[in-house]
């Protein structure tokens, strides 16, 4: 089951994870953008940033976590409070996949 996020709930957590992107250093928001807005791979990224590889994954890694571990708190806070409906999202996966097609997060 696909979420449905709408109006003032869509703003709501795109704020959140606009707010979790700057908490990051610049090499971590740089090589983010580069995989999930432009579409880069870490062998491009690494080759444009004169890194290792495994640097630019290990780095992509972790961003994700921190993603997925400050909307898994946001979206349980969020609920508690009353302001997401709890079937507004259901879960984190479906979040993601409302995420898509911003190429914020990985398909």
């Amino acid at each position: 089951m696909q979420a449905n996020i709408a109006g003032t709930e869509h703003q709501t957590l795109l704020r959140e994870i606009n707010n979790v992107f700057l908490q990051w250093p610049e090499l971590e928001r740089r090589i983010f953008s580069q995989a999930h807005y432009y579409g880069q791979s870490p062998e491009a990224i690494s080759r444009s940033l004169q890194l290792d590889v495994e640097e630019v994954s290990n780095i992509l890694n972790r961003c994700e976590r921190q993603l997925y571990a400050s909307l898994r708190s946001f979206l349980k806070n969020s609920r508690e409070e009353g302001s997401l409906p709890p079937e507004g999202i259901t879960s984190l996966a479906a979040c993601k996949q409302d995420l898509e097609f911003m190429r914020l997060l990985p398909r």
